[in-house]
């Protein structure tokens, strides 16, 4: 735990300062802007929970988290975790961490009337606390409608979200889960057919770790994703899995792949100034070590940032 700390305190030290000016410079992307969108300041935890081994108490798990300098964190509300929501939150918010998204799998065509969904937002209106809404359909959803059909269904099921979410005050996401549900042209489909139906403007969460498909054409579907991108999670990625659009993840951490640093380039080079995950999402592995080695990671990649991209 200590060194943990120390390492964070490290980490924020080398927060590299940026005039309030240049971030509206419509130029390339200085390398300084690519260190800043990658900061201490801009990351958030991601998957803490589910694949930690170290079966951690809400409290533990909020030192821990503190422990690294975190200010911000996410909650993946699978229905086992459910129960602790709230006092999860109290322990973040004890460290004074916030929990900006919490992330849930529908099952229906009606998700406001899904237990696990009214949980959640009873919890959050009686907190007074409006994070992002992250939701997906797990890839063995709608097995026998495909296309169009399948399409509809879910600008139906998430406008339903949507509405329920939106009175609650929060902003619904969709989570890029790899599979068809990850699909770019499926997702745009769905943020669209929502604001026709509703009226609600809805985003998307970019995952590195369910997104293999798009390293060949990242800057172009960074291009179509921006107006909607709310949060982007990363992870480290090999050339050789580009392409791959399995229902598996390929995780990694960062720093140990031969093309992250192309895709932070790319992603800073885009514009996006939303916030950056930091994910554990390792099976088997303490949460404590996934987190710390893929912060020594960025924080190498943080340097090469530093020096212009070789032509």
């Amino acid at each position: 735990m200590i060194a943990s700390a120390r390492f964070a305190a490290t980490l924020t030290l080398c927060l590299f300062s940026l005039p309030a000016t240049a971030w509206a410079q419509p130029q390339t992307t200085a390398s300084g802007d690519a260190v800043a969108l990658y900061g201490p300041d801009n990351l958030t935890a991601w998957l803490v929970m589910f694949t930690d081994s170290v079966k951690r108490t809400p409290a533990e798990r909020a030192e821990m988290v503190a422990n690294f300098g975190f200010k911000k964190v996410g909650f993946e509300a699978f229905k086992k975790y459910l129960p602790i929501l709230e006092e999860q939150m109290d322990e973040y918010a004890k460290r004074d961490i916030e929990v900006t998204s919490v992330y849930l799998v529908v099952e229906t065509d009606k998700p406001s009337e899904e237990e696990q969904v009214k949980q959640i937002l009873d919890v959050l209106k009686r907190r007074g606390e409006t994070p992002q809404i992250w939701a997906m359909f797990s890839r063995n959803s709608f097995k026998d409608v495909s296309g169009e059909k399948r399409n509809q269904r879910l600008i139906a099921a998430f406008s339903d979200l949507a509405q329920c979410v939106d009175k609650s005050g929060c902003q619904l996401a969709l989570y890029n889960y790899g599979s068809w549900f990850g699909e770019l042209d499926v997702q745009l489909a769905i943020i669209d057919g929502v604001r026709e139906q509703t009226g609600i403007k809805i985003g998307t969460i970019f995952n590195f770790h369910r997104g293999h498909q798009h390293m060949r054409d990242f800057p172009q579907a960074l291009q179509r994703m921006m107006p909607h991108l709310f949060a982007v999670n990363l992870n480290g990625m090999n050339w050789k899995d580009a392409d791959y659009n399995g229902g598996g993840a390929r995780i990694m951490p960062l720093g140990s792949g031969d093309h992250e640093l192309t895709m932070m380039r790319q992603l800073a080079d885009s514009g996006y100034r939303g916030p950056i995950g930091i994910i554990d999402h390792r099976s088997g592995i303490d949460a404590e070590l996934a987190l710390q080695e893929n912060l020594t990671g960025l924080e190498k990649l943080r340097e090469e940032l530093k020096s212009p991209a070789a032509e």
